[in-house]
This record gives C-alpha cells, sequence and structure tokens, in this order.
C-alpha cells in the first residue's frame, strides 16, 4: 500500500492539510503518515539539567498523546494511520520515510501569507523542495473545495516532462475532467523551443488519456495562470522543479515562488531529475 505524508504542525493550516490527506487517502486507498518536527525550546544554560530533562519528556508526551489522538480519528474513518515524532529537519525525516513507505506524496499546509510553507522559506522549506524525494502538495488553509475537481499542469513546452504528465495524468484519474495541460507563453519571452516539437511528442504518447492543451498568451506568468484558474475551474495545479536549487527549473524561480505564495488552489510540485 502506497502511504501519503503530511506535516502536522497543529496549526489551522496544519489541520486542513490533514482534513485533505485524510480524504485523498481514502479516495486513493492509502496508507496516512501524520509528521512532527519537534524542536527542543533554547532554555537558559543556567537552569537544572535535570529540569531540562524533564521539561523535554513532558513537552514530548504530550506531543504524543495529540498525535495519537489525530492518527485515531483517521482509523475511525477507516483509514490505516500512524504517526512520526521527529527530531531532526522535516526533509531528513521525510526522506526517511520514503524509503520505507515508498510515498506518493507529502501534504504541506499554508496560512494566508505566512503559512507553515512561507514560515520555512528562509530556512527548512528551502531544504524540503530542494532535497524532498516524493511529490510536495502545498494546500492554502482557508481551501475548501473538491481537490480532485479538475486537475491542470503547467509546463512551459522547453523540456521533456512526459514523464511527469503521465504521473499528472494519474492523478487525473480521480477526477470527472480531462488533465488540463497549460502552456502561458510571455509576450516578452523568448520561446527557446518550438513549442510543436514538444507538443507532437506529447500527444503521440498520450493519444488515448484524457488530455485537453491549453495555450494562451499573457504578459507574466502570474497573471496567465491565474486567470486561466479562474475562468477554467482548475482545482489542483502541478509544477515541475529541478533538484539543483529552490524553484529553480523547468518553471523558473520567480515564476514558481510566485505560483505557489500567491495561488488560492492546491499546488503539486513533482521534482525533475535530470538523470
Amino acid at each position: 500500500m502506497k502511504t501519503i505524508a503530511v506535516a502536522f504542525d497543529f496549526s489551522n493550516g496544519a489541520n486542513n492539510a490533514l482534513n485533505y490527506a485524510k480524504n485523498m487517502a481514502k479516495i486513493m486507498n492509502q496508507k496516512l503518515v501524520i509528521v512532527h518536527s519537534y524542536s527542543p525550546p533554547i532554555l537558559d544554560p543556567n537552569v537544572p539539567v535535570g529540569l531540562v530533562e524533564e521539561t523535554f519528556r513532558d513537552s514530548v508526551k504530550i506531543l504524543e498523546e495529540k498525535l495519537e489522538q489525530e492518527v485515531n480519528s483517521a482509523k475511525k474513518d477507516g483509514l490505516e494511520a500512524e504517526y512520526k515524532l521527529a527530531f531532526s529537519d522535516l526533509g531528513s525525516i521525510l526522506n526517511d520515510i520514503n524509503k520505507s513507505e515508498a510515498l506518493s506524496f507529502v501534504v504541506v499546509g499554508k496560512t494566508g501569507q505566512q503559512g507553515f510553507l512561507d514560515t520555512l522559506i528562509g530556512s527548512t522549506a528551502s531544504h524540503l523542495i530542494d532535497n524532498l524525494e516524493s511529490p510536495l502538495l502545498v494546500l492554502p488553509e482557508n481551501y475548501d473545495s473538491t481537490i480532485f475537481s479538475k486537475l491542470g499542469y503547467a509546463s512551459q513546452l522547453e523540456y521533456d516532462e512526459e514523464d511527469y504528465i503521465e504521473k499528472a495524468l494519474d492523478f487525473a484519474k480521480y477526477s470527472p475532467h480531462s488533465l488540463e495541460l497549460v502552456h502561458i507563453q510571455e509576450s516578452e519571452e523568448m520561446n527557446i523551443y518550438p513549442d510543436e516539437q514538444f507538443l507532437d511528442a506529447i500527444l503521440e504518447r498520450f493519444e488515448k488519456e484524457k488530455l485537453n492543451i491549453i495555450q494562451k498568451e499573457s504578459k507574466s506568468f502570474k497573471k496567465g495562470i491565474t486567470e486561466l484558474i479562474e475562468s477554467d475551474g482548475i482545482s489542483l495545479l502541478i509544477l515541475t522543479t529541478h533538484k539543483r536549487g529552490l524553484f529553480q527549473g523547468i518553471l523558473n524561480p520567480s515564476k514558481t515562488k510566485e505560483v505557489i505564495k500567491h495561488t488560492k488552489i492546491p499546488i503539486l510540485v513533482f521534482t525533475f531529475d535530470e538523470k
């Protein structure tokens, strides 16, 4: 059985992410792992060692009890579930879980402009997105629509993304609509390679799949994709990024960062492997 992991910090955004993770685990018939990364507070060095250890034990006990409650709630919903309480960085524990569980994806909640992902942009998230070995689903706190309603995959048509389009099509199997392959051509951006060479290859490989190609011109990627999300009712946007650096790759750094930070729908990020 495949596994969905959800990064959980007890915030409103994390609660919404957990609810969606539970729903997707049920729909996709997958196991759920609730992951919390705990960093002990820095205490006054004059505090006795015994008191520090007691405080740590008490904190861990409280966290374990809260996480166990969430697991029991998921089990009551008919899911196979467990929790992982980590004392290392979030990226490391998720990659460790991926090695043993073969994660389908990781769900992370976002609260407004200062959510779980945004708060970590300067530290953990840069490591998480750059090094995570499984897809990452970023879910806004106030999102309350059906996530599999209509899926869109955004491509620049400048790289061979067929393997990732195939993964997106796997997600689209849970949607009543065809996957929309979206290409936003910015009016002031140079088109390095002819779009037709990529479109022809995509159409040939996926001729029997539910795939709808949409090409749209716009002054900016952010403006174009935002308008398309609203006009077409896209409920989940899928992007692909390189491992080489934070937000680098198939969509350039500023575009990908803007999309994740400002769009009001969930964003699923695949990691492009150049091997």
